[in-house]
């Protein structure tokens, strides 16, 4: 299967037209809209094109196969070697599980624990953000303090830094023992912020996360 071109370090554009979306990986992203590129956007749209250029690749699709802009998922390989693992590896990406798409998730968290250990590409300078500072929608890598648990019957809502509201389903597989021993910690937190508008009134905080997988929350070592 041929690569046409590459729109960023996570997104292709195969020769049929077809948009592809890489599962486990996200990177930083290209300005568009009158939006600077993310730091480490180019670099990694770079090493793509460089690594595809003249090669095929073969493609295997996700449990969940489209998401919801109608790109294909799929992992994708150039003579057996993943382009999502290779580019966590270079530290142009971070690992991400979105179920059911997490076959290889434990793969590239592991890959994503060499680049932190090396101090690669984002990580030579800490990609990770304070919670207490978020103030835009989109994919962020966060940390915070615990600042207040709230325990429903099925979800437990988590307040960090007393601004992000993190949604943690109590059927999460590997976490549920945990949740209640959080309050004070801190911890680091991966995902897509959603941005609830001025919701002040109703006690509410503005921006939210909802946790897709165990791995998207860490305890941090102090």
């Amino acid at each position: 299967m041929q690569v046409a071109y590459v729109i960023d370090g996570d997104t292709l554009k195969l020769a049929s037209g077809e948009s592809v979306r890489l599962i486990g990986i996200n990177t930083p992203e290209m300005g568009r809209d009158g939006r600077a590129d993310e730091p480490g956007a180019p670099a990694a749209r770079e090493f793509l094109q460089n690594w595809l250029q003249g090669q095929s690749v073969e493609l295997v699709a996700g449990l969940e196969s489209r998401d919801h802009y109608g790109r294909r998922l799929a992992h994708l390989s150039v003579s057996g070697l993943a382009l999502s693992e290779r580019l966590i590896a270079e530290g142009l990406g971070v690992a991400i599980a979105l179920p059911p798409n997490t076959r290889l998730a434990e793969c590239l968290f592991a890959a994503e624990q060499i680049a932190r250990r090396s101090r690669v590409g984002l990580w030579r300078d800490g990609p990770l953000k304070e919670a207490g500072t978020v103030a835009q929608s989109g994919f962020a890598l966060l940390q915070g303090e615990v600042t207040k648990i709230d325990n429903g019957r099925r979800t437990v809502w988590l307040e960090v830094d007393d601004r992000l509201v993190l949604r943690v389903d109590k059927e999460l597989p590997g976490l549920a023992a945990e949740l209640d021993q959080l309050l004070g910690k801190r911890v680091e937190i991966r995902g897509w912020v959603v941005d609830r508008g001025n919701i002040s009134q109703s006690g509410r905080k503005r921006w939210f996360i909802s946790l897709s997988d165990r791995r998207h929350l860490r305890i941090l070592k102090i």
